[in-house]
């Protein structure tokens, strides 16, 4: 029935054997290179009619997605049970398939899948680890001393730390902690472009992103692998306060004062807005809601000093 409706991929996609002893170099490399760009498909996924979709089109029928909280704000309900934090302000918010999340400042979780944090702001610019279901410190390190007062940190996966602060230079570091325990944390690379105290930071595995902003006025892209410099987002008239990189289009949002910046992951401004409604309204936290990329009610929702949050 694929055939039949055209609906099939070029021969060299599939995945199939032979074409590895080819004696044609140009067909073994033309192949070879359709594989590494591409992948393989599989010949057959159903060997029966495919099964047809859930749900259907007549009236009181479920939605195949729930509608999304910004079209009812007016239906928004404060949640039963409040988190309350008695060591300081909320820094970071992580909301997982059954659970939320909520650490307090200078405290980011190594993994979504861990209970273990990284935390930062101590008066000897030490770091320490920490588990979230018990609150104990299990190890304390004073490999950031050297790098002056840590202003920010993130963890794109278990195994790395990015801090930055008032030294100017953004450090990827490796650590490995198993079972409430350090077995080490290492330098693996410091990052240098910036020429002020380093604010904030923003990473995106997906992409291979790391974001920073800084009291310089200026935001720098990083290949995470490469631990190189991409590029620089340049153009903000006071020091950057807050960023965020959708996983899904791999845009950037930056945000100083109270102004919000939104640019392609290449470094290209598509638009600049003043979120501001009256003083004191400096952007302090942003983030976008991430459901499919082909959906235009995808949002940035945006926390500010007056203790508003606009969408």
């Amino acid at each position: 029935a694929a055939v039949e409706s055209v609906n099939t991929f070029h021969p060299y996609f599939y995945a199939q054997r032979g074409w590895q002893n080819s004696k044609d170099p140009l067909i073994k490399s033309t192949i070879l290179g359709y594989v590494s760009n591409f992948g393989q498909v599989p010949k057959q996924l159903f060997t029966k009619p495919h099964p047809p979709r859930s749900g259907s089109k007549k009236e009181g029928s479920t939605p195949p997605h729930p509608t999304p909280f910004f079209f009812k704000l007016d239906k928004l309900k404060t949640t039963a049970q409040p988190f309350r934090l008695t060591r300081g302000p909320v820094g970071q918010i992580l909301c997982l398939e059954k659970e939320v999340l909520v650490l307090e400042r200078n405290r980011v979780l190594l993994s979504p899948l861990s209970t273990c944090f990284f935390s930062w702001g101590f008066p000897d610019n030490s770091c320490a680890f920490g588990n979230y279901a018990t609150e104990k410190i299990f190890a304390v390190c004073e490999s950031l001393c050297d790098w002056g007062a840590t202003l920010c940190a993130a963890c794109p996966n278990p195994t790395t730390v990015i801090t930055a602060g008032t030294s100017s230079g953004v450090c990827v570091w490796d650590v490995a902690v198993n079972k409430d325990k350090l077995s080490h944390m290492k330098l693996r690379q410091p990052l240098y472009g910036h020429t002020d105290s380093v604010t904030c930071l923003a990473v995106s595995e997906v992409h291979s992103l790391i974001v920073s902003g800084s009291r310089d006025l200026t935001c720098i892209l990083w290949d995470m692998e490469e631990l190189s410099y991409i590029t620089q987002l340049a153009g903000h008239t006071t020091g950057v306060s807050a960023l965020a990189i959708n996983d899904l289009t791999g845009e950037i949002a930056s945000c100083a004062g109270p102004l919000l910046y939104l640019w392609t992951m290449k470094g290209q401004l598509l638009t600049c807005t003043d979120t501001s409604c009256g003083p004191q309204a400096d952007i302090l936290c942003v983030s976008f809601t991430q459901r499919h990329e082909w959906d235009a009610r995808n949002v940035i929702v945006t926390g500010c000093a007056d203790g508003i949050i606009k969408v």
